[in-house]
């Protein structure tokens, strides 16, 4: 019921005619998901890679880290841009999959940095040592880059944080549009939030509406391509996600967002 009530409120958004577009049907069968994602050869032997440390590796299924890879269809040659990376878990795998001729940056902001050393960029330096890969240290607001420097970008659980960080999400996402190459898409990984609830007040239990995602992405001119719901029978939307009973059992969603061909934005 939830889920319908959050499409048919996204429904008639997208009627109004500043927003039109053909939209995909949302999915929700992830077995299926994930036998497209087993079937790529190049994730099935990045996922594999023996070198990877045990932490990431068991952090794989939990995080649905196969439906993530896939969404974000990274090839080789690909520059991609991992924001607030945190500690590289996707940045790692993006860079295998970039290739010798592909980029990674892994980015996190100075307060982030600050509450946790490990992020510091010579502390990761000692353990990441791909040449592929670069950093980026810089607040929510002055995140930016040349325009069209990047074929991906990922927001892996963090699209919340720009809001409840007080960071200007919506000229954030016009730049990210900015900085992709014309045919390059944002992925939008996120607790799903109750849409009832007023933006601050998601962002508050560390979550977004996969609506309110969508919304904010389109305005800033992005078509939406894919729309993956992932259901939780542990969770109502009405608590923190860190919340012990909740936590690593949420409502989740994976969007991707595509900047049009022609690079401009789609109205």
């Amino acid at each position: 019921m939830r889920r319908a009530a959050a499409l048919l409120a996204l429904m008639v958004f997208l009627t109004a005619p500043a927003f039109a577009q053909e939209m995909p049907q949302p999915r929700s069968d992830i077995a299926a998901l994930r036998k497209e994602a087993k079937a790529d050869v190049a994730i099935r032997k990045t996922l594999a890679d023996t070198s990877r440390t045990m932490e990431s590796r068991l952090r794989d299924n939990g995080r649905y880290v196969d439906l993530i890879l896939r969404a974000a269809a990274v090839k080789p040659g690909d520059r991609v841009l991992d924001v607030a990376s945190g500690g590289g878990y996707l940045a790692l795998l993006f860079s295998s999959l970039a290739g010798d001729k592909g980029h990674v940056d892994i980015h996190n902001t100075p307060g982030w940095i600050a509450q946790f050393p490990s992020m510091e960029v010579e502390r990761q330096q000692t353990y990441i040592r791909q040449p592929n890969i670069g950093w980026i240290t810089l607040p929510w607001d002055d995140l930016d880059a040349p325009a069209a420097s990047y074929d991906v970008v990922m927001l892996g659980q963090v699209y919340h944080d720009v809001v409840l960080e007080g960071g200007d999400y919506a000229a954030f996402d016009r730049r990210l549009f900015a900085m992709l190459k014309p045919g390059g898409h944002v992925v939008v990984e996120d607790h799903d939030a109750n849409e009832l609830l007023m933006l601050r007040e998601q962002a508050d239990q560390h979550r977004i509406s996969h609506g309110d995602a969508t919304g904010q992405f389109l305005r800033a001119g992005f078509a939406l391509k894919e729309m993956v719901l992932i259901d939780s029978k542990f969770d109502d939307r009405k608590f923190n996600v860190f919340l012990p009973t909740v936590r690593g059992r949420t409502d989740r969603f994976i969007a991707v967002f595509e900047k049009p061909l022609d690079g401009k934005p789609l109205r």
